[in-house]
């Protein structure tokens, strides 16, 4: 049965795209259609904070406090509260700090909504929206902090395409999106991703990283295959919509393995 949400008409889509290391396109279908990007959109945060660091802005170590309340973007709406499955149990305690790097770290590989929006509030919005617009991905859209829902509900909202999400990754590995010292930094977090669905069709010992996002009805999946800049290296964005978590991670998964063996993608 189609999943509708907050975040969803319950309209069952899917996208994709794979590009290899040149930009050629590998597969894709409908890779342009716009959806709630759900965590894939922290890519964008990762690269904002990674520039300011080039820039002098801020530092890796800079030790930045814990929060579990955030301000809404609405002004009367006061501050919100993540629901408890959204809790990072990763975090130190409220009130204590964890460096800029670890917080960085959490945001991508164990998608930490509070690290997020705790980074987030150092980089500033328009910084996201400057990294979005430095990949090219004119369809990309952050709008708001991370579970605000009053902001949600007044219309701020977090976009995405599956071509938006492999330019992103493409900017990131390729170096473009940030010098050498922070490329690295940010291969080395997405590396270590905990929730993948592209890298566990992967067989050892393939080179890859990933950034993955869901909520009800939605779940994503970019990663970058082989190292890159290596032949047969690419990229390849998944995007689902309406669809139940278990189903919609097969359908990725199948979209990976078909790719990975040259096969045509067959599905509905």
């Amino acid at each position: 049965m189609p999943v509708s949400s907050a975040y969803c008409d319950g309209v069952p889509r899917i996208s994709y795209l794979a590009v290899d290391v040149a930009g050629r396109v590998l597969a894709a279908r409908e890779a342009d259609a716009v959806f709630y990007s759900a965590s894939t959109i922290k890519l964008a945060v990762l690269i904002a904070a990674a520039r300011q660091v080039d820039a002098g802005q801020l530092s890796l170590q800079l030790p930045v406090t814990v929060r579990d309340r955030f301000p809404s973007r609405i002004p009367d709406a006061g501050d919100f509260a993540f629901d408890p499955a959204e809790v990072d149990r990763g975090m130190p305690p409220v009130g204590g700090t964890i460096s800029l790097a670890a917080a960085l770290g959490r945001m991508i590989y164990a998608s930490s909504n509070s690290a997020t929006n705790m980074v987030l509030e150092l980089t500033g919005m328009e910084a996201a929206a400057e990294a979005l617009h430095l990949c090219g991905a004119s369809s990309s859209r952050l709008e708001r902090l991370i579970s605000d829902h009053p902001a949600r509900d007044a219309g701020f909202t977090h976009e995405t395409t599956a071509a938006d999400l492999a330019r992103i990754m493409h900017t990131i590995v390729s170096g473009a999106a940030a010098g050498p010292a922070s490329t690295r930094f940010m291969m080395k977090q997405l590396r270590r991703q905990e929730h993948s669905v592209i890298g566990t069709t992967l067989p050892a010992p393939t080179d890859w990283g990933s950034k993955s996002g869901w909520v009800d009805g939605i779940h994503h999946d970019v990663a970058f295959i082989g190292t890159p800049g290596d032949a047969g290296s690419y990229v390849l964005a998944v995007c689902t919509q309406g669809f139940e978590q278990e189903q919609a991670v097969e359908i990725i998964r199948s979209i990976a393995w078909a790719v990975q063996s040259g096969a045509t993608v067959s599905l509905p």
